[in-house]
């Protein structure tokens, strides 16, 4: 066999793995844009400015959403024809980044609406458990387990803990009732870029 044939051989034989590998958006691809997707759901991210992420979900059954969050960790706006939500902020966002393990934020905020008075004040407490490695796909990212306590006043509202990407900006999976037996978690299972 002479040599060129054997290059191209070889060629060919890498050329399917090339074409099929796997579509990892990272930090340098993620302002582009890419989709998370999960059964039922799909999540396009797009940067848009400053550290605000836009996300508009597709839901089976449902109107689409569309999501305006701090650097993907928690929604500042929600809006669909069912939803109307905005979350304005009274603690400065800019000291929550980066994120460190063991790190604490309480940020401050009222929440507008046509129904929500406006001199009631909300707290959203972050408080960054850990990090561990998280699987979309053939794809791995490192995440923050970050347990989230939403108050209104001292009531306790919500409690909930995400893993958050900071190299993507997005919340990839929530955990609801965390270390109870009745926890169960909420994810995404796949993703791609947004040109693809």
């Amino acid at each position: 066999m002479t040599k060129s044939r054997f290059t191209l051989l070889l060629i060919a034989a890498l050329l399917p793995g090339a074409a099929f590998g796997a579509d990892c958006p990272s930090a340098n691809t993620a302002d582009k844009g890419f989709v998370l997707e999960t059964t039922g759901a799909r999540s396009e991210f797009r940067k848009a400015e400053g550290l605000i992420v836009k996300t508009v979900n597709h839901f089976d059954g449902s109107p689409r959403q569309t999501v305006f969050s701090f650097a993907g960790l928690f929604d500042l706006a929600r809006f669909s024809k069912d939803e109307q939500y905005v979350m304005h902020p009274l603690s400065d966002l800019s000291r929550i980044l980066p994120l460190k393990k063991r790190a604490h934020a309480s940020i401050a905020f009222v929440p507008l609406g046509p129904i929500e008075p406006a001199d009631t004040r909300w707290s959203l407490e972050l408080t960054v458990a850990g990090q561990e490695s998280f699987s979309l796909g053939e794809c791995k990212y490192k995440v923050f387990r970050i347990k989230q306590v939403t108050k209104k006043g001292d009531e306790q509202i919500d409690v909930l803990s995400v893993l958050y990407s900071p190299e993507l900006q997005a919340t990839l999976a929530k955990v609801y009732d965390e270390g109870t037996a009745d926890e169960f978690t909420v994810r995404y299972n796949r993703i791609q870029s947004l040109t693809q």
